[in-house]
C-alpha cells in the first residue's frame, strides 16, 4: 500500500496532492504531485489522495494580507475552514482564500492517484505552511469541477497572519500531550513500507501526523487517502 504523500516545496511531507509513489496523508518526504491529508487523514487514514505527477507551480507569490484582524481571520477546523465547509466548491474557496490571504506561493494539480485508471483530478494550493486540496469526481480530468477536501499546515513553518489553527489546537506539542488534552482521540499507526507514519485524530476531526511516536510533524483534517 502506498499511501500518497505530498512534499510541498520546503516543507516536509504535507500531504494531499502528490504522485501516487509518494503520499499526501501520512508523512514521508515525497516530490511535488497531487494527493490529497495528508492531509494529513481524515477518514482516519484512508481516503483518496490526490497526486499530481507533473505539478506545475503557479508563477504569482503570495500577497497575504498581514492586517487581517484576528477575528476576521481564516479558521482551519476539523469541518474545513471558517466560511468553506469540505464540500464546498473549488471556485468559491479560492475566492475566499485570495480575498484575506491573496495569490497562493505556489499551485500543483494532477491525477490523484496515478495507478488508478478512475482516479479524480486534484490541484494543490500553498499558502506558507498551509495546504489546501480540492478533488473532482472519479474520472476527472483538469476541466472537471472540483470540491474542498482537505487542508495540512506543516508545524515547522508559519502560518500567515491571515489565518490560525481553530482554538483548543496547539502547533507546538507532542503526542503524549494530545492524549493527555484529548482523551477520546485515537493514535494511529500507518506502516508504509519498511517505514511509518503515527496519526492522532481528535474528537472533531483534526488530526497531528508524525514520523515517530513523539511529536507530529503536521496538522490537518480531511482524508489522508490511499493510493494503491
Amino acid at each position: 500500500m502506498a499511501i500518497s504523500l505530498r512534499a510541498l516545496g520546503g516543507l516536509t511531507a504535507l500531504v494531499l496532492l502528490s504522485a501516487c509513489a509518494t503520499t499526501p496523508p501520512p508523512a514521508i518526504t515525497a516530490p511535488p504531485s497531487v494527493q490529497t491529508p495528508t492531509a494529513s487523514p481524515s477518514a482516519p487514514v484512508s481516503s483518496a489522495s490526490v497526486s499530481a505527477s507533473e505539478a506545475s507551480p503557479s508563477t504569482s507569490p503570495s500577497t497575504s494580507t498581514s492586517t487581517t484582524p484576528a477575528s476576521q481571520a481564516i479558521v482551519l477546523q476539523g469541518k474545513g475552514i471558517s466560511g468553506a465547509p469540505f464540500g464546498t466548491p473549488e471556485t468559491d474557496v479560492v475566492a475566499l482564500l485570495t480575498s484575506k490571504s491573496g495569490k497562493p506561493d505556489e499551485s500543483y494539480s494532477g491525477p490523484v492517484c496515478e495507478v488508478d485508471s478512475a482516479t479524480p483530478y486534484g490541484r494543490q494550493l500553498l499558502y506558507g505552511g498551509a495546504a489546501f486540496l480540492f478533488q473532482s469526481k472519479a474520472n476527472g480530468s483538469a476541466k472537471s469541477p472540483r470540491r474542498f477536501t482537505s487542508w495540512v499546515l506543516n508545524l515547522d513553518q508559519p502560518l500567515q497572519p491571515s489565518m490560525k489553527l481553530a482554538d483548543g489546537y496547539p502547533v507546538d506539542t507532542t503526542f503524549a500531550k494530545l492524549r493527555a488534552t484529548f482523551p477520546s482521540g485515537k493514535m494511529t499507526k500507518i506502516t508504509l513500507g519498511e517505514s511509518a507514519v503515527y496519526v492522532f485524530k481528535t474528537p472533531a476531526g483534526i488530526w497531528y501526523r508524525g514520523d515517530d511516536k513523539k511529536a507530529p510533524t503536521d496538522v490537518g483534517a480531511g482524508p489522508m487517502g490511499t493510493c494503491e
